[in-house]
C-alpha cells in the first residue's frame, strides 16, 4: 500500500505587500518566475534521488504564498507539471491554489480546472470597502463575490473563502455582520476564519506601535469570533477546527494533514516540512535557495529533531485545534495534575469529554 504525500509549494511572489503579512513574498517579474520554477525542478529532482517519494502517492498538493495565482500560464503550466511528477496520484487527489480575487479570470480558472486543480481558497479577507481600505487589499468585494461565481461556471464545486477579523474600523459591528452574510449567501464550501494578529517586522507592527491600535479588545474579538461561529452553523458548516468552518466532507485535507501531525514536504524559499521526527525550513530568500540548489548545496536555514517529549506535545496541541480532540489516552494526559486540569476545563465549559477523547467547546476555541 503506498503512503500518502502531502505536498505545500510556496509561490513568494505578490504585486504588493500586505500591511498585516509576515510571510515571505517578493515582486514578481519573468526573470523571477523564471528562476523560481527552476528552482523547484530542481529541489524535487534532489528529494527523488534520495527516494522520499518512493512508494508514495498524492495526497494533497496546496500552492499557497504569496500569491500562486499571479503566475504566467506557462510559469503556470511547467510548474504543475513538476510537482505533479512526483508519483501517481491518489484516488481522492485533493489540489489547492490560493487565489487573489482580482486573478480570477475565466480563461485562467478554466486552465486551472482542466489541469486538475479542484479547490480555490479565494483570500477575500472582506467584502467592506474600507475594511479592504484598511487592510491595504488591492480588490474590491465586488471583484471577490465575482470571482466565487467565476469559479463556479469554470467547474469548480470546492471553494474556500478567507475572512478577516478583529479590525479597529470604524462601523466594525455591521460591517463584520455584513462580510458573514455576504459570504454565505455565495457557493462557498469553506470558510478560514482569521483574527488580525500584529506581527513585528510588518507595517502594522510599526503603525501599532505607534497607536492608534489597529486592533479591537478582547471582548469584542470575542464577540466577532462567536458571531462568525453562529451564522456559519445557521449555514450548515461544521466548525471542525479552529479557524476553520466546512460544508460536512469538505474539510479541508491538506490542512487536516497538520493538525494531525502527519509529515508534510514544503518546497520553495521559505518552505517548511516535517517528516515525523525531523522539521526543517528552506532559506526565506529567492536567490540564497535557487542557488544553493543549483550547487547542490542544501536550501534549507535550519533542521530541528524532535525528541519524544516535544511530539507528544506537538500532537497534544495540535489534536486540540480540532472539534476531534485528543485522545484521553494521550500520555501527557495520564497524570493526577492533569487529569484535575481536564476535570476543571470540563467544569468551566472550555471542553468536554466524548467517546474517550477531549475536545475544546466553541469557548474554548475562543
Amino acid at each position: 500500500m503506498k503512503r500518502p504525500l502531502h505536498l505545500y509549494v510556496h509561490v513568494p511572489f505578490c504585486a504588493r505587500k500586505c500591511p498585516y503579512c509576515h510571510f515571505y513574498n517578493i515582486g514578481h517579474d519573468d526573470g523571477r518566475e523564471a528562476l523560481y520554477v527552476d528552482g523547484l525542478a530542481r529541489e524535487i529532482d534532489t528529494w527523488r534521488r534520495l527516494g522520499v517519494f518512493d512508494n508514495a502517492e498524492l495526497a494533497t498538493l496546496y500552492w499557497g504564498g504569496g500569491t500562486p495565482s499571479i503566475l504566467s500560464e506557462p510559469g503556470f503550466s511547467r510548474l504543475a507539471d513538476v510537482c505533479l511528477d512526483v508519483g501517481p496520484m491518489a484516488h481522492d487527489f485533493e489540489w489547492t491554489i490560493e487565489l487573489n480575487p482580482a486573478d480570477a479570470e475565466p480563461g485562467r480558472l478554466s486552465g486551472y480546472r482542466a489541469r486538475g486543480v479542484n479547490r480555490l481558497s479565494i483570500g477575500a479577507q472582506s467584502f467592506d470597502v474600507e475594511r479592504l481600505t484598511f487592510l491595504e487589499r488591492g480588490h474590491s468585494g465586488g471583484e471577490s463575490r465575482r470571482a466565487v461565481l467565476t469559479a463556479v461556471e469554470a467547474g469548480f464545486d470546492d471553494i474556500s473563502i478567507d475572512l478577516m477579523f478583529n479590525l479597529a474600523v470604524p462601523g466594525r459591528r455591521k460591517a463584520w455582520a455584513t462580510d458573514l452574510r455576504l459570504a454565505f449567501e455565495l457557493p462557498i464550501t469553506h470558510l478560514s476564519l482569521y483574527g488580525l494578529t500584529i506581527e513585528s517586522g510588518t507595517a502594522f507592527g510599526v503603525r501599532d506601535r505607534a497607536g492608534p491600535r489597529l486592533t479591537v479588545s478582547g471582548r469584542a474579538y470575542g464577540a466577532e469570533y462567536r458571531a462568525a461561529c453562529r451564522v456559519a452553523r445557521r449555514a450548515g458548516f461544521d466548525h471542525y477546527e479552529v479557524s476553520s468552518f466546512a460544508q460536512p466532507g469538505r474539510q479541508a485535507r491538506h490542512n487536516s494533514a497538520y493538525w494531525s501531525g502527519c509529515p508534510y514536504l514544503g518546497l520553495g524559499p521559505s518552505a517548511h516540512s516535517f517528516d515525523g521526527q525531523r522539521r526543517w525550513a528552506n532559506a526565506p530568500s529567492l536567490t540564497e535557495w535557487a542557488e544553493a540548489l543549483a550547487i547542490g548545496a542544501d536550501p534549507r536555514a535550519f533542521v530541528e529533531t524532535l525528541d519524544p517529549s516535544q511530539r507528544s506535545l506537538e500532537i497534544l496541541y495540535l489534536e486540540l485545534r480540532t472539534a476531534d480532540g485528543v485522545s484521553v489516552d494521550h500520555p501527557l494526559l495520564d497524570s493526577t495534575s492533569a487529569r484535575q486540569a481536564v476535570a476543571e476545563l470540563v467544569a468551566e465549559d472550555l471542553c468536554h469529554l466524548s467517546a474517550g477523547r477531549l475536545a475544546c467547546t466553541e469557548r474554548g476555541f475562543l
